[in-house]
Order: structure tokens, then sequence, then C-alpha cells
């Protein structure tokens, strides 16, 4: 088992331009599951494979275990991948797929079924041992897949979207059992999505990554209770958070976010932070599951500190409901209980408790604090 260290790393390609990965500086620790996720084009998967040795590393080093692996080709950094194609030997048995990477690397055929075996029955898929992948569903063929990487027993396994080519129902089943094969294998897990809902299910701790810069590493619950910026407000959490742009105004002693269709006085622990944003734009935002209609607060909450707003659509889903909420030309996104009664056309106000509100600077887009 090892460490992961990204000191400095950079990827440039030729030709200039920007740079895909840019400046980053992370550690994995030993036996960790880490989670790189951010849209297309973020550097996530360029990362992935510099640390696999299928990309060259423009500067910096990586680091694994206490070998820096800059000039070591792939097959010595003792590492397994998994991809998002499962990338099977169709005309070999799934016994044969496995068993497969042992054979290059010339373990003894008698250690090799027993690394083959222990890995079909992690996996529970001895019964397909001698079968080809044609006879398989797509979830058996991914857990081949990473049984292939699991035989190899490596320091290291990197998985680039491995679930991305099954379909939503499997996705959740294989997310639970790649989380089972962890607890059991304990080893490093690096692995890559642009779905936030796996990240936050799976990691130990999630990289959010946009333009090549790591925005934030932290565990789930930190990213979505403490975002450190704008980006990484927006990504973590389905559906994104609800921002507004508010002018910083003074009043009698107090703060108040101001816009066009309402004024809400600034809760006191924010307004020590917003002082020197008086008379200022900042980005107020509020997740959808926060804002709530009025009454349904738990504390008391005072008619200044509300936002008026008309209901303009509502989605039903059955355990909760989408509520799309005009004010003054913006949209809002409530997500709320089914049980709240509510019509088109209806005015209501709506409120979040205090600490549910998050101010972000309007040029820097990092969080205020």
């Amino acid at each position: 088992m090892a460490r992961v260290i990204f000191d400095g790393v950079s990827k440039i390609y030729s030709g200039g331009g920007q740079a895909a990965v840019n400046n980053l500086n992370m550690e994995i620790h030993d036996r960790e599951f880490l989670v790189l996720v951010g849209p297309s084009g973020c550097g996530k998967s360029t990362a992935m494979r510099m640390v696999a040795g299928l990309e060259e590393i423009s500067e910096g080093q990586i680091i694994i275990g206490d070998r820096v692996v800059n000039d070591l080709p792939p097959k010595d950094r003792d590492v397994a991948m998994v991809f998002q194609s499962y990338a099977l030997y169709p005309h070999m048995t799934v016994r044969d797929n496995l068993a497969y990477p042992l054979k290059l690397r010339k373990i003894p055929k008698g250690e090799r079924e027993q690394r083959v075996r222990k890995a079909a029955q992690t996996l529970d898929i001895e019964q397909f041992l001698d079968r080809k992948p044609k006879a398989l569903s797509g979830g058996q063929r991914q857990r081949v897949a990473l049984g292939r990487a699991i035989v190899r027993d490596a320091d290291v396994f990197l998985m680039d979207e491995p679930l991305s080519n099954l379909d939503a129902k499997l996705r959740v089943q294989t997310r639970a059992e790649l989380i089972k094969l962890h607890e059991r294998v304990q080893t490093t897990i690096i692995y890559v999505t642009h779905d936030q809902v796996e990240a936050m299910t799976m990691g130990d701790r999630i990289a959010v990554m946009s333009l090549g810069v790591l925005q934030q590493l932290a565990t789930p619950q930190e990213l979505y209770d403490h975002p450190a910026n704008k980006f990484v407000a927006g990504f973590i959490g389905s559906p994104s958070m609800n921002f507004l742009d508010v002018n910083i105004e003074a009043s009698d002693g107090r703060l108040y976010a101001a816009t066009p269709g309402f004024k809400m006085r600034v809760p006191d622990e924010k307004g020590r932070i917003l002082e020197r944003y008086r008379g200022q734009t900042v980005t107020l935002g509020v997740r959808p599951e926060h804002l709530v209609e009025r009454s349904r607060l738990e504390s008391h909450t005072a008619p200044d500190a509300t936002i008026p707003v008309q209901v303009d659509v509502i989605e039903l889903l059955g355990n909760e409901i989408f509520v799309y909420l005009q004010n003054a030309g913006t949209v809002l996104t409530s997500r709320m209980d089914p049980d709240i009664k509510l019509e088109r056309g209806q005015k209501i106000e709506v409120a979040a408790e205090p600490h549910r509100l998050h101010f972000f600077d309007p040029q820097t887009e990092e969080v205020v604090a």
C-alpha cells in the first residue's frame, strides 16, 4: 500500500495554451479512497494518467510510496488501472482475462490460479470464470475489469469513470460494491468521475478541479457545508445552489442584503465578516434544500429576514418537490417536503437558517470568511 503525492505537478501540451493541470499540490493518504471530480476538461483524467505514467509530467514530481516516479515506465510504478471501457479480451474466458496481467509478469501458474480465484471470490464472479465477455452483462464485465486490477495486488488502484457505461440502476448497485471492495482490499484508490453524486457517496475525501486547478480538497460533508468558493458551491449539490447578486447596505445599525426584489437582514454572525463590503455587491448563495417556506423554519424568523416570492413551477417527485420561485425576475429553486400545499401563482415567503447562507466575493469568487 502507498500514499501518492502531487508536488507542484503541471501538464502543458505542446502548442502552449492553458495548462491541462496547473501546479497541483495534493497528498492521497495510504489506503484512502480519493475522488477527483469536476466537469469535462478540468484535468482530472490527465492527473490520473500522469500517476499511471501514461502522460509525461511537464513540471513537478509525483511520489508513490517513497519513490519519485516521474521517469519510471508504467509497468514499474506498481499501479493498476480500470478504464471507462471494460477493455476485456473478447476471445478469452473470464479466467484468462483475470490471469493475463499475471502471465505477462511471469507469475508461476499455481500462484496465478490462486490470485484469480481470490479476486473472483471478492467480486462474486466465480460462476463466470469459464464464460467469455460477450456472455456477461455490463455490470459483470465491469467486475471482471476490476478483478483484473485486483489480481495485480498493486499499491495504488486508478479508476477512470468505471461506471459511466452502466445504466442508472446498475451504477447505484456497483457504486455500493466498490465501497465494500475498498473496505476488503484496503488499497489506495484514486477514482475519477464527473458525477458529483458518485463523488459524495464514495470518497473518503474529494478533490474538486476546474480548468486544471485544484479548487478544494476536503471530506464530502466539508465540501457541502463549507465550500471554499462559488465554483465548489455550485458544483457540489443537486439541484445546484441558488446564487444572487446583492448590495450590502447599512440601516439602523444593521446590514441588509438588497436587490430590486427584496431587502433581507444579514444575520448578525455574517454581518461581522460582511462589514468590509458595505456599499458593495457580493454574491449570496443558498442551497435549494435550505430555502424553505417561512412557517416551516425551526427557529423564529423576523419579517425582514425573508424573501417574498411567487410560485412559478412545481415538480412533483414523490418523496419531495422542486419549486421554482420568482422574485423580481430572478428564479430561485427550492426543494420542499411533498406534503406542503402550493399552487402556481401563489405568493409566499421563504427564508433560510442564518448559518445556511453563504456569501462570495464578486471578484475572486472565494467565500467571504
